[in-house]
């Protein structure tokens, strides 16, 4: 018995001591491997690479531009998505240059970062005229060396903005800019950035001092997307991009947008259409109609058809606004005009009800007008105290000789109250 029973200790004991050698060992994950830090690139050279495959090469390319061997460039992240306005896509900026980066998977890259990426296998292509590196994996060709970085926005001008490179493409495109003395179009004040509802994306328009006028596209899904636009002017924060032959801001922060809130739009109207409008002809027949050219419909006068000038003088009379109540109201449009003739003349009335004008009292008002040759121009804001009531017009005066005559445009018209 005490025999048996030694034998099932000795057993018992080495099973457990060939248990204890049997257990497994955990170990952690080793890292990724690291990249291949080979092949130094800048961005100005991956732009020219862009360039010299896709536009200049003296025969069209049938595939995408991979790149073959480890390049690597070495740049600071300078728009995220951290506010939902930009989707799977960083910007990223050296010493010579910006340039987009669409990525496979959301998330993991910031503002201040510095990173490197490895740029073999990858795609150099574009998107509406819009250069990236396309589809970048982070887990395989990013390695990030830092954060926290300082990241300034450029001060540009408007003139700047379109300035375009040897390949016909903008040249600071994807750099981080700040515009100031702007505002959004009367028509787009008060509006959202976008539709947040229906996820929607849209464009707004954002005009400068000088009436130039900028496309902002927000994105449904951009956290600031149902905010509405602020009234007043300030400054903004913005990547600038490309959309075909159409400059294209996108806001990185909602908090880079510092407008004031003020001399919101009393009455807007687009002048795409004149059904509200009174014409009337004091002499001759020329009338004001709605006119377009590159997406934009706006009033417009000429007395210039069937190779001659005609003599006239017509008004182009809105209808009436209720500005007895009104804070400070302000009349703003934008103009353009081209040829030789007499200037477009603005006056306000407020006891005109229909007929002829000369039946009611009217007061020439003094806007800045376009200098000519299709040039956009904004009025700037013409204080309408004096003329404060239920009945409140405002006249577009339109003239033309037999002998010469200019064509005139007016568009975003508005008056603005404090």
């Amino acid at each position: 018995m005490k025999r048996h029973l030694l034998l099932t200790l000795l057993a018992s004991g080495v099973l457990l001591i060939t248990c204890a050698s049997c257990r497994k060992k955990y170990t952690m994950p080793s890292d990724k491997a690291p990249l291949a830090n080979t092949g130094g690139i800048t961005i100005d050279s991956i732009v020219n690479l862009y360039g010299s495959y896709y536009v200049t090469a003296s025969v069209s390319p049938t595939r995408l531009y991979r790149f073959s061997a480890d390049a690597n460039v070495t740049c600071t992240v300078i728009a995220d998505e951290k506010s939902g306005n930009i989707y799977k896509t960083v910007y990223v900026q050296d010493a010579t240059g910006t340039m987009q980066v669409k990525l496979i998977n959301s998330g993991g890259l910031f503002v201040g970062d510095l990173i490197r990426i490895n740029l073999k296998g990858l795609a150099l292509d574009d998107y509406g005229k819009m250069i990236q590196i396309d589809s970048v994996d982070i887990e395989k060709s990013v390695a990030k060396i830092s954060s926290g970085h300082p990241v300034t926005p450029t001060r540009m001008t408007y003139n700047e903005l379109i300035r375009f490179n040897n390949f016909g493409l903008l040249k600071y495109q994807s750099r981080l800019i700040l515009l100031d003395s702007v505002e959004f179009s009367p028509l787009d004040k008060q509006k959202p950035y976008a539709d947040p509802v229906g996820k929607y994306s849209l464009d707004r328009t954002l005009l400068d001092a000088y009436g130039n006028s900028m496309v902002v596209r927000t994105s449904g899904y951009a956290k600031f997307a149902g905010s509405p636009i602020p009234c007043g002017m300030g400054s903004i924060v913005a990547v600038l991009g490309q959309y075909n032959s159409d400059l294209q801001l996108t806001v990185r922060d909602f908090s880079e947008i510092k407008l004031a809130n003020t001399a919101c739009p009393l009455f807007v109207h687009s002048l795409d259409n004149l059904q509200s409008w009174t014409n009337y002809n004091e002499t001759g027949n020329v009338n004001w109609t709605t006119g377009s050219y590159s997406g934009r419909t706006y009033a417009e006068a000429s007395n210039y058809a069937n190779g001659k000038n005609s003599a006239c003088k017509t008004w182009l009379i809105s209808p009436p606004v209720d500005l007895s109540a009104a804070p400070s109201p302000k009349l703003v449009f934008t103009s353009a005009y081209n040829y030789t003739g007499p200037s477009v003349e603005v006056y306000v009335s407020t006891n005109y009800s229909s007929g002829a004008p000369s039946a009611a009292s009217w007061t020439k008002l003094s806007p800045a007008l376009s200098p000519g040759g299709w040039v956009w121009a904004s009025s700037g804001k013409i204080a309408l105290d004096s003329y404060k009531s239920s009945t409140t017009r405002v006249a577009f005066v339109y003239s033309g000789t037999s002998s010469t005559g200019s064509t005139w445009e007016i568009d975003d018209f508005a008056i603005l109250a404090q």
